[in-house]
């Protein structure tokens, strides 16, 4: 391993020509507040490129009020150009750029009030970035380029509204395992303040962007990506009071974007108090895998409107959808558990088994989702929660009916399918199946209406051992039904029987979390020595 070097805020542009296979930067204790860009670095499996600093603290004293009226005005202007009011375009404006770099690992650093991004990467493969602490910012981690691919992020804490008890709630889940439950909500400004349309409001019937009222440099992401590769890999995070967790764009051409979002993998996250969305593939993806996550208060859970994917795995996941964000009046608070399309194209199965929620919104309330399997899930109702409806929280959503129902295909989706979730199963490959519902409506009422649920689908009154909300150990029931065994293909067509010994519905089995398959892209995931090293530290 080549010599450490060490650098301050002064140096560290100078000193960077110096950085090579197996070296080591290493920042003093102290503030970057200048933009840092690292062109054409690459390390190599054996002799990776290690960067960290433990009390190097980028960023700026411009908190969210300093920078708001800026980023509202630059949403504004982008408008007026004709495009969605946002700051997106200019992501690449970060505080530290990796560019046309390999094999370099990011550990232990600090990302305060990056506006509008902290770490950028462009054209890269084989970044590690490990035990990050970002606060504020409108991106955390933005990754763009046809070639970036396998970027590995773990065990890293994103707050993006700082006035909000998220550092208690970090603090907590770190050293316990569960949220602060007993902390006011109210002192959270993003969820609770902050209308949904300030911040991502498209200028139709929202109106214009407001230069002074609107909040647009919330509009980003923990993780967002333009058109990469793939091969991602994000674990063990906390993303807490943000507008969106990950969000991956596939904006490639017809014949190519087959090339591209594929392989991910987005496992043992937390995210909390999401005002948006806190998984949201766009347009086209493949392969990905979403496991025993935890989603607190989260507004949409998941948001699938891609045109076209396939070969979803979806399991182990607990949710507590108790609270309704503020402000008391904002047309965009209802949520919903899965967000789809009004067109899809499935090129292989997307299957949603053994989850537990908690849930006072919709399985989906409108429109139409392809080769969607959902078993074996278990679901209870938050009846203590504020203002809750019964009629609200219907799976389907609240405007199917058992007087008016699709005579054809054509018929649901012209006329149906934007008031309630398609009842075209048979065509699209949809099952309901195995899965235990604490809801009136499930599954009898339903498939009165025209719901081909499956006859292992059935009613029960779930009680679980302790509502409060986000602690995952409370989502337990006694003895759980059991579930039903089914078929799993993999994205190489290859088929197995997924029947673990005493399988029962949920994500809790009688020995832990389910368990299911390790995709294997991440199974031969290349990994230096050094990171694997500093792992166990």
């Amino acid at each position: 391993m080549k010599a450490q070097i060490k650098v301050n805020a002064e140096d560290i542009h100078r000193k960077l020509n110096r950085l090579g296979p197996g070296g080591e930067l290493y920042l003093k204790k102290g503030r970057y507040p200048d933009p840092i860009t690292i062109i054409g670095k690459r390390g190599s499996e054996d002799c990776p490129i290690y960067i960290t600093g433990p009390g190097a603290i980028f960023g700026s004293d411009m908190d969210f009020d300093a920078y708001r009226e800026t980023a509202n005005k630059l949403a504004a202007a982008h408008q007026k150009g004709g495009s969605f009011p946002g700051i997106y375009f200019m992501a690449d404006n970060a505080a530290l750029t990796l560019r046309d770099c390999q094999w370099v690992i990011i550990d232990e650093l600090v990302f305060r009030n990056c506006w509008p991004t902290a770490i950028y990467l462009d054209n890269c493969q084989h970044i590690f970035i490990r035990r990050v602490d970002f606060r504020g910012g409108c991106i955390a981690i933005g990754a763009a380029g046809p070639y970036t691919r396998h970027l590995l992020i773990e065990k890293c804490n994103w707050v993006q509204d700082t006035k909000s008890h998220g550092e208690d709630d970090i603090l907590s889940i770190r050293d316990n395992g569960y949220v602060r439950a007993d902390l006011s909500l109210g002192d959270c400004r993003l969820w609770s303040d902050i209308p949904w349309k300030q911040v991502h409001g498209s200028g139709d019937e929202d109106g214009p962007v407001d230069p002074v009222g609107d909040a647009r440099a919330y509009d980003g992401d923990f993780f967002r990506a333009w058109t990469i590769a793939g091969y991602v890999i994000i674990r063990d995070n906390v993303i807490i009071d943000a507008f969106n967790g990950v969000h991956f764009f596939n904006q490639a051409s017809e014949s190519t974007k087959e090339a591209f979002a594929r392989n991910v993998l987005i496992e043992d996250n937390w995210f909390v108090r999401i005002k948006d969305n806190a998984v949201e593939p766009e347009n086209f993806a493949w392969n990905w895998t979403i496991r025993r996550n935890q989603f607190v208060d989260c507004y949409m859970p998941f948001s699938f409107e891609m045109q076209r994917s396939g070969y979803f795995y979806v399991y182990g996941n607990l949710g507590w959808n108790v609270h309704i964000p503020g402000p008391e009046d904002d047309k965009h608070a209802k949520g919903v558990l899965f967000k789809f399309p009004e067109t899809h194209i499935a090129d292989g199965p997307h299957y949603v088994f053994n989850n537990t929620w908690l849930l006072r919104a919709p399985i989906a309330k409108k429109k139409r989702f392809a080769k969607l399997e959902h078993r074996n899930n278990l679901i209870g109702y938050a009846t203590d929660a504020d203002k809750f409806k019964w009629e609200a929280c219907s799976p389907f959503g609240s405007g199917w009916s058992f007087d008016s129902y699709p005579l054809t295909e054509l018929d649901d989706l012209i006329r149906f399918e934007e008031g309630c979730f398609t009842r075209s199963w048979g065509s699209l490959g949809i099952v309901f199946d195995g899965d235990v519902i604490s809801h009136r409506d499930f599954p009898d009422r339903l498939r009165q209406a025209h719901y081909d649920i499956g006859k292992n689908a059935r009613y029960a009154d779930v009680q679980f051992q302790d509502q409060t909300i986000g602690l995952p150990s409370g989502l337990k029931i006694t003895k759980a039904p059991a579930a039903i065994a089914f078929s799993i293909e993999l994205p190489d067509k290859s088929r197995s029987l997924f029947a673990p010994s005493n399988y029962c519905v949920g994500a809790w089995q009688e020995t832990g979390r389910i368990d299911a398959f390790d995709p294997s892209f991440a199974v031969i995931w290349p990994t230096p020595a050094r990171y694997s090293e500093g792992d166990q530290s």
